[in-house]
């Protein structure tokens, strides 16, 4: 025997709407920050969202997992994980090890951090391999498929010197070639290094805005959830097969590519912090894209305000013998803010 399912009448219809809505804008997204001691992780979220997390240049300040909420819109909360720095001492991490090893589980998204001008990998790589111990294989996959690897302070390479484009009465820095370079040199290293190893495992996601589907190995669309999947290490020359062979869905394979790529940022010239969290909101999925899209709706977290960039160049030349100064970066550019650009 058949049995109908009761039509709904229009208030009953709109009551089932309105609560798979609060249920779809009530979830928590949470983002957690991990790496060394000193690397700034409490500095980029303070640029990312205007916090005011307590930093200090001498000592470690984040003793604890410092929670920071930032509700975009009624009902859509992204919630973003402060961990203390590893590398503190050797008492002190293997207390901040097993705290990782148990908040990283539930993180949507995990950034580890590491400082653009260091070249030791050692430590870091201990730290991951030991927060892994005792993992299941389908536990360490879905860590590293949570993690994006960022390179901070990417503003102390130098010289040469970065630029400043000034655009109306804003600021965007970029890095001259040659850091530009190094930069990307630095990222396919640590990208070798820390994400190459563990490829297998990888998953990465993206929303399928496009009606997307291949046949290839490695691809799966989720057509409920509106999502595709990739499992593997989707390296820079599959990115340029893939996209040589399916040029209409272009846009997909670089989405994908850009969860395995190494950010270099600066939270100081506040370079690349809008294709970091274009990244964050990817791996998300597009039910965050969408509820979080005023965060990257334009290029606001790459630009700072042209009368904020004499504080951030801190030249002064000085003559002992005259006792006089001879040259001053922010009173030279208080005197040309008319003249030049």
């Amino acid at each position: 025997m058949e049995i109908k399912e009761p039509d709904l009448t229009p208030d009953q219809l709109k009551l089932v709407q309105d609560v798979l809505k609060k249920s779809v804008n009530d979830r928590q997204f949470r983002v957690s920050i991990v790496g060394q001691t000193g690397v700034g992780k409490s500095s980029l979220i303070n640029a990312l969202f205007g916090t005011k997390l307590k930093t200090d240049p001498v000592k470690p300040c984040t003793k604890e997992i410092e929670d920071i909420p930032i509700e975009i819109k009624q009902g859509s909360t992204l919630y973003f994980y402060d961990l203390p720095g590893i590398g503190e001492s050797d008492e002190a991490d293997e207390g901040y090890l097993q705290k990782y090893r148990e908040h990283l589980q539930s993180s949507d998204v995990i950034l580890w951090a590491i400082h653009a001008d260091n070249r030791s990998v050692v430590f870091d790589l201990q730290s991951l391999k030991k927060i892994m111990e005792g993992y299941t294989q389908e536990q360490k996959a879905i860590l590293m498929s949570k993690l994006t690897f960022i390179l901070t302070k990417a503003d102390v390479l130098h010289p040469p010197s970065w630029i400043a484009a000034k655009i109306g009465n804003i600021v965007k820095f970029l890095p001259a070639p040659e850091t530009n370079s190094t930069l990307e040199q630095k990222s396919l290293y640590y990208q070798k290094t820390f994400i190459e190893p563990y490829g297998s495992l990888i998953v990465s996601k993206t929303y399928n805005d496009c009606d997307f589907y291949i046949q290839e190995d490695g691809f799966k669309c989720d057509e409920d959830l509106g999502l595709i999947y990739y499992k593997g290490y989707m390296n820079a020359e599959k990115l340029d097969k893939y996209q040589q062979k399916y040029p209409q869905y272009k846009k997909v394979f670089e989405r994908l590519y850009d969860n395995y790529q190494v950010i270099p940022c600066s939270s100081v010239f506040r370079y690349n912090l809008n294709k970091l969290m274009l990244v964050i909101l990817n791996k998300l999925g597009h039910e965050a894209t969408i509820q979080f899209q005023k965060l990257i709706a334009s290029d606001a977290l790459d630009q700072i305000p042209f009368e904020q960039t004499e504080n951030l160049c801190n030249l002064l030349v000085y003559e002992p013998k005259t006792q006089k100064t001879l040259f001053e970066f922010s009173r030279w550019l208080n005197t040309r803010k008319t003249t030049w650009w």
